[in-house]
């Protein structure tokens, strides 16, 4: 079993996924010079839940994006990156001091949120509502609540997660499908948990980068740490290692499958 990571290690963690990010944005908005910084800085990655001016958990209720104290910083680093259009590496350490105080304030709570709150089954969290436009399935995201393993590990621990999710879903929400849209539909030991249907539903892969754990949460460890064999690969490549898809199966499919 692997040991859970300490403060310190969630502190280097946040370094350093904002680093990439910040990274990230510069290349992103240098391959669309249409869109503002500011949107993208609040769209395309998320660093201001990350830092001090975020009153709430790490998905908050309210966004206090036009607050004076984030507008300011948000200046500052579009500043920034008009003065260092030409790299994004000096970019990216420039602005990262802008943030870091922000961020290392906020560390010692973002460490101690529970990141599965909200989550009714083990590591899936069903909406409250069906699809309006497909009102038989019933939409789910992913966690792990297996840190410091992976949940994709334990596969009667899977099963379980499943079948309570099934469960709410039939007799809750009388749904008769199941579905959701996250970059480890990319991964066979994923893949693996579902019928056939479920690769053979697979839709496009979705490379509008959006700030949520649908596309960053790969750079997450099972511990919670910052994956550095993913950070490496973005920043070689410029390209996000997964990106989001959707797919879905009937339930009665995913009951066959165990």
């Amino acid at each position: 079993m692997n040991s859970p990571k300490s403060l310190e290690e969630h502190r280097e963690y946040l370094h350093e996924i904002v680093r990439l990010k910040l990274w990230f944005l510069h290349r992103w908005l240098a391959a669309h010079p249409g869109e503002p910084f500011d949107a993208a800085l609040r769209e395309r990655v998320d660093i201001y839940r990350k830092t001090d001016l975020n009153p709430e958990g790490m998905n908050p209720a309210t966004l206090h994006f036009y607050s004076p104290a984030w507008l300011d910083l948000a200046r500052r680093a579009g500043a920034c990156y008009d003065n260092n259009r030409d790299s994004a590496e000096a970019f990216e350490a420039e602005a990262f001091e802008l943030f870091r105080p922000s961020i290392d304030r906020r560390s010692e709570r973002d460490f101690s949120e529970n990141p599965l709150a909200g989550y009714q089954c083990g590591f899936l969290r069903h909406e409250l509502r069906t699809e309006p436009d497909a009102p038989d399935t019933l939409l789910f995201h992913i966690a792990n609540d297996m840190a410091p393993d992976s949940f994709l590990d334990h596969e009667d621990h899977i099963r379980d997660c499943f079948t309570r999710l099934l469960d709410i879903a039939e007799h809750r929400f009388h749904a008769r499908n199941i579905t959701t849209c996250t970059w480890l539909n990319e991964l066979p030991k994923w893949q693996r948990i579902f019928p056939p249907e479920w690769v053979a539903n697979l839709g496009p892969r979705n490379t509008d980068v959006k700030w949520h754990f649908g596309f960053w949460g790969q750079f997450l460890t099972a511990r919670g740490t910052f994956n550095v064999r993913y950070g490496n690969i973005l920043r070689k490549t410029g390209e996000l290692p997964f990106y989001p898809r959707f797919s879905h199966c009937s339930i009665e499919s995913m009951r066959r499958r165990g």
